[in-house]
């Protein structure tokens, strides 16, 4: 019988099976966004390990940054031919969540390519920070546009009952937030700042309609319907809204001093500041639960699937949140929390890639032999 309380077992109703992958799509842009943050939360580790890690991890980010460029070419281009073949996939797909996670990908694959290209070639920096900016409106404009379907969906009512996975479709916003903050300072100070008041709004936007779904997702998902084993790694993503607004508003509140006054930018930092040790408060329990599904999920042998790049998104924006907020307020052991949620999703996304790799390597080799 299937358990309902707050240690909701994925248990499924008949034994795993091994469903057929999807072909390149917003569905797959996850693992974008995922190699994406992980490249640039190894670039803040980097002032924070022992010298003898240095060279490694700066190392592993640069390899981090192509496969991230590498997922976004290949899957860009594979679903662009799809549309071009045909522009119903486009139509039949225009209201999927996972148009978030396109915006989302874009952005951080270019925060992390002018987080990581100039540490090897400075004479780039300039161009990394163009390709930044590029990417952050793209990704800007998208996530709004998927933020704007949700709400004419919710006015329809279409829109499908609240899920961990629904929220994907709102939260590009508040990945904006973050990355156009970074983006700020290296355009010309009147755009500068409109892009932070772009950032604010796209923060502020993305924590009112997140929260919203996820107060009712909790609740559903913990008396009425418990997650399918597929879908385990999903239990994460919450955790994504509370690490990302964290790295947001500090980013955000920093780079305000540029435009407001001493005393006004002192009150927004310690705000700021508030803010994140509110939601390092908050973040444990959903850590703790989030993990403990998926762990679960994976022993019990959940099938492969992209959903699995899901817990990326959560593991990333914690590492990028606490790694920013104990940066800003001074306190190394923060920071390390943020080290530690960088360690781990390392592991998540080696567990998407390598995962990804051996079902395809698998799925080729079944039909060689069934020819």
């Amino acid at each position: 019988m299937r358990h309902r309380g707050l240690l909701v077992s994925p248990d499924p109703p008949r034994s795993p099976h091994r469903e057929p992958l999807p072909p390149p799509g917003p569905v797959w842009f996850p693992a974008v966004m995922g190699t994406g943050i992980l490249a640039s939360a190894l670039q803040l580790t980097v002032g924070l390990v022992p010298t003898a890690l240095v060279g490694p991890v700066r190392v592993l980010a640069l390899i981090d940054l192509l496969v991230a460029w590498l997922l976004l070419l290949v899957l860009t281009t594979g679903y662009g031919v799809r549309v071009a073949r045909d522009p119903a996939v486009l139509r039949g797909e225009i209201h999927s969540p996972f148009w978030g996670p396109v915006a989302m990908g874009l952005m951080t694959v270019g925060s992390a390519t002018a987080a990581v290209v100039p540490g090897w070639w400075p004479a780039l920096k300039r161009a990394s920070w163009a390709v930044d900016t590029v990417l952050w409106i793209l990704g800007t404009v998208l996530g709004f546009a998927a933020e704007g379907l949700h709400l004419h969906r919710c006015r329809c009512g279409t829109e499908p009952a609240p899920s961990f996975v629904s929220c994907l479709a709102v939260l590009a916003p508040m990945v904006s937030s973050t990355v156009g903050a970074g983006v700020a300072p290296h355009v010309p100070h009147v755009a500068g700042g409109i892009v932070l008041l772009v950032s604010f709004l796209g923060w502020l936007i993305s924590l009112v309609f997140g929260w919203r779904i996820f107060l009712a997702a909790y609740p559903r998902t913990l008396r009425l319907a418990p997650l399918p084993l597929g879908l385990s790694a999903s239990a994460t993503i919450p955790l994504g809204i509370v690490g990302q607004s964290v790295a947001g508003i500090v980013a955000i509140a920093t780079q305000a001093r540029a435009y407001v006054s001493g005393p006004t930018a002192r009150t927004f930092l310690v705000l700021a500041h508030g803010w994140g040790w509110g939601m390092l408060a908050l973040g444990h329990p959903m850590v703790v639960w989030g993990l403990l599904v998926l762990v679960r999920g994976l022993r019990r042998r959940m099938p492969y699937s992209p959903g699995r790049f899901a817990a990326t998104f959560s593991a990333g924006t914690m590492a990028l949140g606490g790694m920013m907020l104990g940066r800003s307020v001074g306190v190394v052991a923060v920071s390390w929390l943020g080290v530690g949620a960088c360690a781990l999703l390392l592991g998540t996304v080696l567990l998407g890639l390598v995962g990804a790799v051996v079902r395809i390597s698998h799925d080729v080799a079944g039909r060689r032999s069934g020819n």
